[in-house]
């Protein structure tokens, strides 16, 4: 009775975890939704939704709709995404629903949905979105440093202008 009950929980009350993708503010995003069939998607519908889990307010980011989009003029597309997502029409064949952000901003952050209104089983895929400042961890490490006396002491006493070229440059966070 007891092993019923927990996969009957387990089967009606499943959440996948989302994947979790992290992007600098500023950048361009892929939001990846691609069904493992492969199945051609030119003649469905699906859908790209940021959603708020305890209100019903979700934002719709993307419709596709049998290649009807809301960038076509069709009405709904939450103002927030309105010129800065698109998908990957050649794509569409092989079954990737997947879409691309553009210029990306902290407002962006937060979870969104992909789900499929006329594929067997309307499948669904979930991704976290953050959006924020990334920096490897020696470009933290230099941009957190305190005695800068000390370094261009040592900067003047060697004078090597490879050295000092590279340091700068990661100091400026153009050299990853």
């Amino acid at each position: 009775m007891t092993l019923h009950v927990n996969i009957l929980i387990n089967t009606c009350f499943y959440l996948p975890v989302p994947k979790v993708i992290k992007v600098e503010e500023g950048r361009d995003v892929i939001l990846p939704c691609s069904l493992i069939t492969k199945e051609d998607l030119q003649l469905t519908q699906f859908n790209w939704k940021k959603v708020f889990r305890n209100t019903d307010d979700d934002q719709k980011v993307f419709l596709y709709d049998k290649g009807d989009l809301y960038s076509d003029e069709r009405p709904g597309q939450s103002e927030q995404f309105k010129g800065r997502v698109s998908h990957f029409p050649d794509e569409l064949k092989q079954g990737n629903a997947s879409i691309i952000i553009r210029n990306t901003t902290r407002a962006d952050s937060g979870e969104y949905r992909c789900d499929f209104q006329s594929v067997q089983g309307r499948p669904m895929f979930q991704i976290m979105l953050d959006v924020g400042e990334y920096f490897d961890e020696a470009v933290k490490d230099v941009l957190s440093f305190k005695d800068w006396s000390l370094v261009s002491t040592l900067l003047s006493i060697f004078r090597q202008p490879l050295v000092t070229s590279v340091f700068k440059r990661m100091v400026k966070g153009q050299l990853l």
